[in-house]
Parts: structure tokens; sequence; C-alpha cells
């Protein structure tokens, strides 16, 4: 049974965007997540979809081209339109809403940025999930196995759940017969019998699932199931490839969580030959690699720039990033710790050759000397990573403290980031969208240039007395004085508020050429 637009509201990316339905039926059957910002696409489409668009495409379009676009949308089949909000719209378009109405296509506003790849990714496993539970229902071993894959929780706890099942330890192993994963569980173990089936994906045969123990019709079957499990487990990493090793299979089970034990990561450590010192701390980073790239064609000199400059290491990848432990020191100071990152930052791009363009920015998590802890930052460099990429950063190293402020922004309730953001900067947006006007463009550079206003005059291209003629409307339409320290300091973390909803350069975001 295909899923609704009230099950794809559920799922946690829409849920993340801070979606308000202003218009449409939930029960309404969805065959597909698409985005585009092309304004002819409803020649495109099949029938079925849920549009994602950030409104670049309809960006000074007439009040008759917005009506078209939705009536072409709706007699291709279109389920329901989402914008973002705060992008190219500060607010929906009438137009869309009442032709969205009149044409029975749910118009829903994103009120919070989330890529549209996730949303995309997540109705993919959505449909995944649903064939495979109507198909296999019955089958108590597969709903078993299909959990951990569902909910992401690594290849360590499926083989677990396999072990379960199968009441004998179980291993995954590559084409070459080297163990890539094993069960952990305490569970009965022969050193002669063996159940063995092979895990198929796309490409080929990519390993084996083995079974220590004597075959039963159980275990025979448990077998089967478990290869299936395997097999889409490693589709969630599809740039890993057919073999994954032992380091990407510890960088995914901390990235899921699944490996949270100080002492159970300390084994697996072990086990590949990289063990933290005492006292000294572990260093956490992850690159993030443009997504027109394989990821793991950048894994090989992202390696050998960690291991040139800080040593071994333990790596994988992880989406589009590539993820890095590394040995640090009894004192990991920001100053030593950002040079560092640096002189790796510099060596990858050197290794890289043709493929350095895609290398984006380098996030550094907080040093940890508890490996309990490691998994926490392994999440908090991705975190750095996802908000750089909203907040405009592409290149070079970011520690965490460099988006203290943004790590704050984006831990607390949508909602009331946006009435922040409405609270402080509401009259000069409103006045910007109205007559085109550049006031918040004026205070961003303001607040950039140290409330300079020489240097901001200058980086605005403007005479000085044109800069004052702005500020002082600023201070009118806002009731506040540019003099205030406490004011600006507000305004300053409004203004950071503001670009992290919308993704764009305050300093290009009201430029209204027409499309």
């Amino acid at each position: 049974m295909m899923p609704t637009l009230r099950d794809v509201l559920a799922m946690p990316s829409f849920r993340s965007a801070s979606v308000e339905v202003v218009t449409g039926d939930l029960d309404a059957v969805v065959r597909w997540v698409h985005s585009s910002e092309v304004y002819e696409m409803g020649g495109l489409l099949a029938g079925g979809e849920v549009l994602l668009t950030s409104g670049l495409g309809l960006h000074g379009r007439t009040a008759e081209q917005l009506v078209a676009y939705v009536d072409q949308l709706a007699d291709a089949g279109c389920v329901a339109l989402a914008m973002e909000i705060g992008r190219s719209f500060f607010d929906v378009p009438p137009e869309l809403i009442d032709t969205a109405r009149r044409r029975d296509v749910a118009f829903l506003a994103l009120h919070s940025v989330v890529p549209f790849e996730r949303m995309v990714e997540d109705f993919h496993d959505l449909l995944v999930r649903r064939k495979l539970g109507s198909t296999r229902s019955s089958e108590a071993i597969w709903q078993e196995l299909l959990s951990p894959v569902m909910f992401g929780q690594g290849m360590a706890v499926l083989l677990d759940a396999v072990a379960r099942l199968a009441g004998c330890a179980a291993e995954l192993v590559d084409t070459d017969g080297r163990v890539v994963e094993r069960s952990r569980i305490a569970v009965p173990s022969s050193e002669t019998d063996r159940v063995v089936t092979e895990v198929r994906v796309q490409a080929g045969v990519a390993g084996r699932v083995v079974l220590l123990g004597r075959g039963t019709a159980r275990r025979t079957a448990v077998a089967h199931r478990a290869a299936a499990a395997v097999a889409l487990e490693l589709g969630r990493h599809p740039g890993v490839g057919q073999r994954p090793s032992l380091a990407q299979a510890i960088v995914t089970d901390l990235v899921t969580g699944a490996l949270a034990s100080a002492g159970d990561l300390r084994k697996r450590l072990t086990d590949i030959g990289w063990t933290p010192g005492e006292s000294q701390h572990v260093l956490v980073a992850a690159v993030d690699v443009d997504h027109k790239v394989p990821v793991q064609e950048l894994l090989p000199p992202v390696r050998e720039a960690v291991h040139e400059v800080l040593g071994p290491c333990v790596s994988g990848v992880a989406g589009s990033q590539v993820v890095v432990l590394a040995h640090g020191w009894q004192r990991a100071e920001p100053q030593r710790l950002r040079a560092a990152f640096v002189e790796v930052y510099d060596a990858v791009l050197a290794g890289a050759g043709d493929l350095a363009v895609a290398v984006r920015t380098l996030a550094v998590a907080a040093p940890v000397v508890d490996l309990a802890e490691v998994g926490a930052a392994v999440a908090q460099a991705r975190e750095v990573v996802q908000i750089a990429r909203r907040f405009g950063t592409r290149t070079g190293v970011l520690l965490t403290r460099d988006v203290g402020v943004q790590r704050l922004l984006a831990a607390g309730p949508a909602a009331a980031l946006a009435a922040f953001v409405s609270e402080q900067l509401g009259p000069l947006i409103d006045h910007d969208r109205e007559t085109s006007g550049d006031l918040v463009r004026t205070l961003d550079a303001f607040v950039s240039h140290g409330a300079s206003k020489a240097r901001t005059a200058t980086a605005l291209g403007i005479r000085r007395q044109s800069l004052y003629a702005r500020l002082a409307r600023v201070e009118r339409l806002l009731g506040i004085s540019l003099d205030d320290a406490a004011q600006v300091s507000c305004l300053s973390v409004a203004l950071v508020a503001w670009r992290m909803r919308t993704g764009l350069d305050l300093q290009a975001a009201f430029d209204r050429k027409p499309a």
C-alpha cells in the first residue's frame, strides 16, 4: 500500500522542516517526492508527486504565471507543492494558495531549512520498508532483522539480531573470506559447522553471511533473510563499495549510535591496531564532499593527510562525509587543534588532485578523552558540517567554537527561532520586501565590520552620507540605537538566525531582479 501525504509529513525530515499545511487533503496517496526549481516542471511530472521547491523558479513571476504554474502541476497529477519560506519568498504568494485550493493540490509551507535530498531519501526508505513489510509481514524473523536496518542501528546490531534468531554466532565476511563484522552477544559457536549464504547487491556478490552452527531449517531461513537484510544495510552506504572494512564498520556504528560503550569501542579499535593512549585526547573530524563526487574517492587522500599530520587514524564514510578519528595530545588547546587541521586540510587538497574542488568544509569536534564520548563527538562534527552548509560556508576548517552561536540557535525550537527573527528584524524585512530596499543588507554589513561606518560604506560601495541615512532609517524602523552594544548584539544574533533559516548570503538576499 502506497503512503499518504499524512505518512510523508510524519517522516523525520518533514517534521524537522516545521511544515505548515496551508491547504490540501492529507489522505492523498503519494507516489514519489521530487525537488525542482524549474518553472515548467508540470510537464515533467508523472502524477502522485510531492514537489519540493525553494521558489527560485517562481521569483519575479507575474500573478498569472503563478496561477499557471500550479494549474500545470495539478494537470500532471501533482499531490502537493511544498515551498521553503524565507528564501525566495518571505510569505506565500496568495495566487499559489488560491490556485492550489481550487485545484485540490495540497500546499505545504516549510518554515525550517532541511536539505531536499534528505526528504527524498526518507521517502525512498519509507517505500522500501512498506514493500518489504507487506511481502514479509507474516515472517517474524524478517521483521526482527529489518528493524535494525530501518532505524539505522548499524551492522553490528543487525548481526546481533541474526545471532539471537539463529542461536549461534554470526559473521559477515567479504569476498576474500576476511571477517568484516561479527555478532557480539553470548551465544554458542561451532568450530566446524557453518551455514553460509551469499550477500548479493546490484553490482554482484558483496560477501557472505556465516552462521557458526549446525545447519537446521530455522538457521537456513534466518541465513537467507539475514543476507537480504545485510544487503539493505550495505545499500545505506553506497559509497563504501562491496567490501566495507572494520574501520568503516566502526565509523558506521558510531554515526548510527550503535557503538556507545567505551569498552566495546576500545576493543574494536584495538582489533584494528588503533588504541588511544592514556589521558590522550581523541580528535574527531568530518570532511564534507560535494555530492557530485563519490565520497569514497576522497577517503584515501583524507586518510593519508591525517596520517601525515597526526599519525595513524581510523576513517570511513558517512553520507557525503569522510569521518576520521585521530590521536590527539594530553593538552588540546584550540590554537594547536586549529593549526593541525589547517595543515590536514591543505594536505587533503594537495593529495586530492583534480578532486580537490569537491572538498568542502573540514569540521572538527571538541577533543574528547573518554571513549564513551567519541560517538557524540562524531555527531558534533557532522552537525558542524550541516550548519556550515546552512550558513553558506563551503570551504576551510571549522571548529565547534567557530559556530557556537549557530549550534545554540539550531538546538532551539524552530518556532522560537522564527519568532526571534521576526521580533528583531521584522520591520526591516517587511521594508525591504515591499520596496526592494537594502536595509537588512546594510545592517548585516555594519555588524560584520564591527560597527565601523567607514569599512561598512566601503564594503557596500556607497558614500558615507548614504550609509548614515540608511542606518538612521534602520534605527527608526526598529526603535533602537545602533550605539547601544546590547541592541547590536541582539541584531547580530538575529542576522545569524535569519541566514541559517534561509541558507542565503544576506548581502545578496534582497536582490529583486526579475526571473
